[in-house]
């Protein structure tokens, strides 16, 4: 039975001192990356704006092409590395069935094949079962794996690198870490995004979604980041990616081309306004950096305790901020270009007063048990971006 080969640790020597240059398939793989937010929330835009025309959307082939192109660099590395690598570029990355690449190398390589993948499983779906009721179906759920796979796995090598050059110069590679950690934010946030609108900020669902899926992230780049604001860097990252594409893609012209068409859009559809991250990711990296800079020994309930205070703080700051913001989004003020507060409905949405309440009030309320259990999420999600954190300031492959 084959098995593989994960030496992840590895201790540095003066020869296995990287350059600080950024390398060139790095850069690419970085942009390749990006290209899957971008697409899957442009694909978000053109089923709401205009409907499913055709696979071969522009938007499709961006997302696509966020795969393919890290999974073919990748591709590339495995293959200098495997035949044509020296000594010691073969000891910085991982045996897998004879081959060698960098741990990261290998997870863009499978998140690539679970996208192309995914993509006749789509077409085919689409065509049989017409469009999705919601954002996860079976195809775009081996879509999402496969996207993140990528995603995770520039994050990697980005991280292999930033543990691998000299100190002096670790301030710059650490720095194009943050920023995938924010691409990665952003590219998970899309999976949660039907729970995200406005209206169901004043349900708890969306405070458990929340403390269950961001905390971790913002952890893990407060503390393996080793930036001063890192958590704050990286949500400024996702909260600019989402900003950027509600303000440029109202600009583009649109028209509904598949019934029935109750909002007759004539613009490509925004997304929703992001989470307020930035908020906790404050408090976060002041909380991460006194505790890194602390006297207080490195003992087994540290961690716990600092996640503990991580996860109060994260629910203490974003359930105020969201209830509040939502309440004005819903409201007229909001009704301009910079909040794009009433115009991400879809052309399938038939307008009424219901798109200016809150949504679940009855069957879904904000009660004690509930943030109780969100603090418990909360927490928990950031005592494993601390481990997570705690892991990658070791990787080197």
């Amino acid at each position: 039975m084959p098995t593989a080969t994960a030496q992840l640790i590895a201790t540095p020597t003066e020869t296995s001192v990287r350059s600080a240059a950024i390398p060139w398939h790095l850069a690419i793989a970085v942009c390749g990356a990006c290209c899957i937010p971008l697409g899957a929330l442009w694909d978000i835009s053109w089923h709401m704006s205009i409907g499913r025309d055709t696979f071969w959307t522009p938007a499709h082939i961006v997302i696509y092409l966020g795969g393919v192109v890290p999974g073919l660099t990748c591709g590339w590395l495995a293959l200098r590395a495997t035949f044509f690598g020296a000594e010691a570029e073969r000891t910085a990355t991982v045996s897998f069935w004879g081959a060698r690449a960098p741990l990261g190398a290998w997870i863009s390589i499978w998140g690539c094949f679970a996208m192309l993948t995914s993509a006749p499983f789509d077409d085919w779906w689409h065509n049989t079962y017409g469009l999705d009721v919601q954002i996860l179906s079976p195809p775009h759920a081996l879509l999402a794996i496969g996207m993140f796979s990528v995603v995770l796995g520039v994050l990697l090598l980005v991280l292999s690198w930033k543990n691998s050059v000299g100190e002096a110069q670790r301030g710059a590679v650490a720095k194009l870490f943050v920023f995938m950690v924010g691409i990665m934010t952003a590219t998970n946030s899309i999976i949660v995004m039907e729970y995200s609108f406005p209206n169901s900020q004043h349900a708890m669902t969306f405070y458990l979604i929340v403390c269950m899926h961001y905390p971790a992230l913002l952890v893990m780049a407060a503390r393996a980041g080793n930036l001063r604001w890192g958590a704050t860097c990286a949500a400024g990252v996702y909260m600019a990616f989402y900003a950027v594409l509600i303000w440029i893609l109202p600009l583009f012209a649109a028209q509904p081309m598949l019934a029935p068409i109750y909002n007759p859009v004539t613009h490509m559809v925004p997304p929703p306004f992001p989470v307020w991250l930035v908020v906790p990711a404050v408090v976060i990296d002041l909380l991460v950096g006194w505790a890194r800079r602390s006297d207080v020994p490195a003992r087994w309930w540290r961690d716990w305790a600092l996640a503990l205070a991580l996860g109060v703080v994260f629910l203490g700051l974003v359930l105020p901020v969201q209830w509040n913001f939502s309440a004005f989004m819903l409201s007229p003020a909001s009704d301009n270009w910079f909040f794009a507060g009433h115009r991400h409905w879809p052309y399938s949405s038939n307008i009424g007063p219901w798109l200016n309440d809150f949504w679940r009030l009855d069957r879904d309320p904000v009660t004690a048990r509930g943030l109780v259990f969100a603090l418990a999420l909360a927490c928990g999600a950031c005592r494993v971006g601390l481990w997570f954190g705690n892991w990658m300031l070791k990787v080197r492959r």
